[in-house]
């Protein structure tokens, strides 16, 4: 796995997405969107009242993992692990947990594993898993 060591991030877009500044060292930083690898969350930007419910949950989840994090990690697979629309695919690791944040949130419900074949919105499944992790 390749990593990259996270300067800043000065956006949750989404449940799913962040902007950050990467650390490419000697005082030089490069600003990045990442996609988080492995998940799926409910859209925060839909018509559907329902899903954007659970999808500005998921978004303030992350945002609030992320607030205090004084070390933020991309692990990539590869390189150049960029998508079809230029996001970096990576999972996120703070302040030196071995758990990603990717993991987490399937874990406490607020997101679904997702390895790029059809997406299947389980929202209830969400709720489920929510509910049986405590968050």
């Amino acid at each position: 796995m390749y990593e990259y060591r996270v300067k800043k991030v000065t956006a949750v877009v989404d449940g799913d997405t962040i902007d950050v500044d990467i650390d490419l060292g000697f005082s030089v930083s490069f600003s990045q969107r990442v996609r988080l690898a492995g998940i799926d969350t409910p859209e925060s930007r839909t018509s559907d009242k329902a899903e954007k419910t659970l999808g500005l949950e998921a978004k303030e989840y992350l945002k609030s993992k992320l607030k205090d994090a004084k070390v933020v990690i991309i692990k990539t697979e590869k390189p150049d692990s960029s998508e079809k629309y230029g996001r970096i695919l990576g999972w996120l690791y703070i302040d030196g947990d071995t758990i990603s944040i990717n993991d987490h949130m399937i874990e406490d419900g607020y997101a679904w594993g997702y390895l790029g074949d059809t997406k299947v919105k389980d929202f209830e499944a969400l709720k489920k898993q929510r509910a049986k992790s405590g968050k």
